[in-house]
C-alpha cells in the first residue's frame, strides 16, 4: 500500500488525502533523487508552479496557477515560509540545500486565513527536522562535470542525560559555471555556496517544547546569468561577449527562530513563535546584454531586516476543532542601486543612483473552526483581517562621468500608504466513503501593494498601489483505489482578481507619461482550471507518481492606454499545461545490497512573460529529462548514487531582455547537461 502523506496547510499535521486543499508534498526521498536544492526546481515537478529565475542568487518570483512572478521587491502572491515563518519578498528565499528539510508543501489557491496575506496564488512550506533524542549522523561528498563539487552532512541526537537535543546540518556546493565569456576566456554563471543550520530542542513529553534555530548562508555566486545575447553574430548558448569583469556578488544571511510549544489542558495546545532574518546582498554587479559594449549595467546593494511574532491556540471540543491566532510583522528593506546606459545613438554612456527605504508593518488576527455535522460530514469557517501599513522614502540622481552626483531628480521623503482588510473561507467537506474525500470551497485572499522601488519620477515614486484580490472557488476530490495502491487527487478551481497588480513601462499616472517600469493596479482577470495528482505502486518494487495542471487565463480589464492590445491576452507566466512524471524502480543485488532507479520527466507548455503577450517575449515549450540510480548496501551504512540533469541536453531560452534603444537581446538560458556522483555514509 501507499504510504500515509502529511501535510500542514491547517497548521497542523494531518493526512494529506483528508485535507481539502490541491496540494503537492515533495518529500526526502525526492529532494535527495532529484537533487532539489532550490525552489526553480519545482518549475514542472510540481504542476501549476512557475520560477522564471532559475539560479539561486537571482530573487525568486514563484506563480501558481498562473498568479505570482512579479517585481520580487515587491509583497509577493506565492507566500514562502520556513517553519511557519513567512519570508517577506523575493529576495534570499531561492537556495534550500539543506539535508534537514523534512519535506516541502505546495498548497495552491489562496491561503489568507491560516497563513496571511501575500498568499493569494498559494503557499510554499519549507519544513525542517527537529533534532530527536535518537542519535542520527551521516555526511557526503560530490563531484561532476563542470567543475561541481561539495559536501554535505547532518549530526542529532540527544545532548547531555536530560530532555536536550541537538541537529547540525551543512551544505557545500561549488561548480566553474555553466556559461563562457568568449571575450576573456572564463567560465560563467558560477555557484559558490555555503549553507547551515543549528538547532537546539529541549523538552519531551506533555510539557513545554521549546526549539530554537538558527540558519546561516553565504552565496559568492557570479550574476552572470542572463547577459547571453541572441543578437550577436556568435550567439550561442549561455555564451557572453562582455569585457566587464564577471558579475560580483556576495550575499550574506542569518535568521533565528524560537519556537514554544505547551499544552495548555485537555485538547487546548498554544504555540508561540517569534523570528528575525536578515541579509545582506552587497555587491551585485550585473551587466544585461552580453556585448563587447556594455550597453546596460548595473551595480546595487540591498538589505533587509524582518521579525515577526505570532501567538497561537488550537482546540478540540466536542464536535469543533478550531485554530485562532495573532501575528505582527516588520521589515525594513533598504535598495541603492547605480546604473549605467549606453544607447546606440549617444555618444556617451549616461548614469544614475536610485536609494528606496521601505518599513512595512502588518498585523493580522485570524479564526478558522471545523464542525462536524455527523461522523461524515463537516463544514469550516476562517476569517482573517490585517492591516499593513508603509513608510519610507525614495530619491534619484543623475551621476557625472566619475560617478558623483551631478542633478537631483526629485527626492520623496515622506511616503506612507496603509490599507486593511479581511478575507473569509468558507468549506465543506465530506468523507464520501472509507476510500473516497470530497470537499468545496470559497476562499478570499489578498496581496499587498505599497510603493515602487528605485523609481526613476517622483510620480513613480509617489503611486501606492492598492492590494490585490482574488475569489477562488474550488472543488476537489480525493480518492483511495487498488487496495490503497492508487492515490487520485482532482481539483477544479476558478480565480477571479480584483485591483490586478502589474509592472507596466511607458504607462500613465493621472494624465502623466512615466517611461520607467512602475508597478500598478491595472485592473481585472480569471483563470480556470484542474489539478490532477496521481501515486501509484505499480508493484512490489516500482512505484508512479504524476503531477498535472490544465490552466486557462484571461485579462478581463485594463485601465491604461495598452488596453486594446491587453484585454484578452493570456497573464504573464501561466503555461496552458504542466506536468510531472516520476518512476521510481528497486532492483535487488542478492545480498549485497539494492539499486534505486529515478527517472522524472517535466513538460511546461509556453507562456509569455509580459502582459500584452508579445511574440519575442514567448517563454518556449519546454520538455526536460532528468535520471539517476542510487547504490545502498546492505549494511545500511553506504549509498553511492548518479544523478543526471537535463540528460537530452536540451537549450531552452527563456526570461528575454529587449531594449531596441540600448542594443539590448539578452535571455537566460536553462542549465546544460550536468551529471554528479555522490558517496554517502550513515552511522
Amino acid at each position: 500500500m501507499l504510504p500515509d502523506v502529511v501535510v500542514s496547510a491547517e497548521r497542523a499535521e494531518t493526512m494529506l488525502r483528508r485535507t481539502p486543499v490541491s496540494a503537492v508534498v515533495v518529500d526526502p526521498r525526492d529532494i535527495e533523487a532529484q537533487g532539489l536544492t532550490q525552489l526553480s526546481d519545482l518549475t514542472g515537478r510540481v504542476a501549476g508552479v512557475v520560477v522564471p529565475n532559475g539560479f539561486s542568487n537571482q530573487p525568486q518570483a514563484v506563480a501558481i496557477r498562473g498568479i505570482g512572478a512579479s517585481q520580487p521587491a515587491m509583497s509577493q502572491a506565492v507566500g514562502i515560509y520556513l517553519d511557519d515563518v513567512p519570508l517577506v519578498r523575493g529576495y534570499g528565499t531561492a537556495l534550500w540545500d539543506l539535508p534537514d528539510i523534512a519535506r516541502i508543501e505546495v498548497l495552491r489557491g489562496p491561503q489568507g486565513t491560516l497563513h496571511g496575506q501575500n498568499s493569494t496564488a498559494g503557499a510554499v512550506k519549507l519544513v525542517s527536522l527537529e533534532p530527536g533524542f535518537h542519535p542520527e549522523l551521516w555526511g557526503a561528498v560530490m563531484a561532476g562535470n563542470l567543475g561541481s563539487r561539495g559536501v554535505r552532512g547532518y549530526a542529532a541526537g540527544r545532548l547531555g542525560e536530560g530532555p536536550l537535543a541537538g541537529s547540525f546540518a551543512f551544505s557545500r556546493r561549488v561548480n566553474d559555471g555553466f556559461g563562457y565569456n568568449a571575450a576573456t576566456g572564463e567560465r560563467v554563471n558560477q555557484l559558490d555556496t555555503l549553507q547551515w543550520r543549528a538547532k537546539l530542542r529541549w523538552g519531551q513529553g506533555e510539557g513545554p517544547v521549546v526549539v530554537l534555530a538558527i540558519d546561516g548562508l553565504q552565496d559568492r555566486s557570479d550574476t552572470s546569468t542572463q547577459n547571453f545575447p541572441l543578437n550577436h553574430p556568435d550567439a550561442a548558448p549561455r555564451r557572453s561577449f562582455t569585457s566587464v569583469p564577471n558579475g560580483d556578488f556576495e550575499r550574506d544571511a542569518l535568521g533565528a527562530t524560537l519556537t514554544v510549544r505547551w499544552q495548555l489542558g485537555e485538547g487546548l495546545t498554544a504555540k508561540s513563535i517569534t523570528a528575525w532574518r536578515g541579509f545582506d546582498d552587497d555587491p551585485t554587479l550585473v551587466d544585461v546584454g552580453g556585448l563587447e559594449v556594455q550597453r546596460f549595467g548595473l551595480r546595487q546593494r540591498v538589505t533587509q531586516r524582518a521579525a515577526s511574532q505570532e501567538f497561537q491556540l488550537r482546540g478540540v471540543r466536542g464536535s469543533a476543532t478550531w485554530t485562532v491566532g495573532a501575528i505582527a510583522q516588520h521589515d525594513n528593506f533598504d535598495f541603492h542601486r547605480f546604473t549605467q546606459t549606453y544607447p546606440l545613438a549617444a555618444p556617451a554612456p549616461s548614469r544614475s543612483e536610485a536609494w528606496s527605504k521601505l518599513r512595512t508593518t502588518d498585523v493580522g488576527v485570524y479564526g478558522q473552526a471545523r464542525f462536524a455535522l455527523d461522523a461524515r460530514n463537516s463544514v469550516t469557517v476562517g476569517l482573517r483581517g490585517w492591516r499593513t501599513k508603509q513608510e519610507g522614502s525614495n530619491a534619484f540622481w543623475r551621476l557625472n562621468s566619475a560617478g558623483e552626483r551631478s542633478a537631483q531628480v526629485y527626492t520623496a521623503p515622506d511616503l506612507s500608504t496603509q490599507d486593511s482588510g479581511v478575507t473569509p473561507r468558507l468549506l465543506v467537506e465530506s468523507q464520501w466513503s472509507p476510500t473516497a474525500f470530497v470537499y468545496a470551497s470559497a476562499t478570499q485572499g489578498a496581496k499587498f501593494g505599497g510603493f515602487n522601488r528605485a523609481a526613476e519620477s517622483e510620480r513613480a515614486a509617489r503611486v501606492a498601489t492598492k492590494p490585490e484580490k482574488v475569489t477562488t472557488l474550488e472543488l476537489g476530490s480525493k480518492s483511495r483505489h487498488a487496495e490503497g495502491r492508487l492515490d487520485l487527487n482532482v481539483a477544479a478551481f476558478y480565480n477571479r482578481y480584483r485591483d490586478l497588480l502589474a509592472s507596466l513601462n511607458n504607462t500613465t499616472i493621472d494624465g502623466v507619461l512615466v517611461p520607467e517600469p512602475v508597478l500598478i493596479n491595472a485592473g481585472r482577470a480569471h483563470s480556470w482550471g484542474l489539478d490532477v495528482e496521481l501515486a501509484a505502486q505499480l508493484g512490489v518494487r516500482t512505484s508512479l507518481e504524476l503531477s498535472m495542471e490544465l490552466l486557462r487565463s484571461r485579462i478581463d480589464e485594463f485601465q491604461t492606454a495598452l488596453a486594446g492590445s491587453v484585454v484578452g491576452r493570456r497573464l504573464p507566466n501561466a503555461p496552458a499545461g504542466s506536468a510531472g512524471l516520476t518512476l521510481r524502480h528497486q532492483s535487488p543485488l542478492s545480498a549485497v545490497g539494492v539499486l534505486e532507479w529515478t527517472s522524472t520527466l517535466r513538460h511546461v507548455r509556453s507562456s509569455f512573460s509580459d502582459l500584452a503577450n508579445t511574440p519575442d517575449l514567448k517563454t518556449p515549450e519546454q520538455t526536460l529529462w532528468d535520471a539517476g540510480v542510487t547504490f545502498r548496501d546492505s549494511s545500511g551504512h553506504w549509498s553511492a548514487s548518479l544523478m543526471v540533469k537535463n540528460l537530452a541536453g536540451r537549450d531552452i531560452a527563456s526570461l528575454r531582455t529587449r531594449i531596441p534603444p540600448l542594443g539590448v537581446d539578452s535571455v537566460y538560458w536553462n542549465a546544460p547537461r550536468t551529471a554528479l556522483v555522490s558517496v554517502r555514509w550513515d552511522l
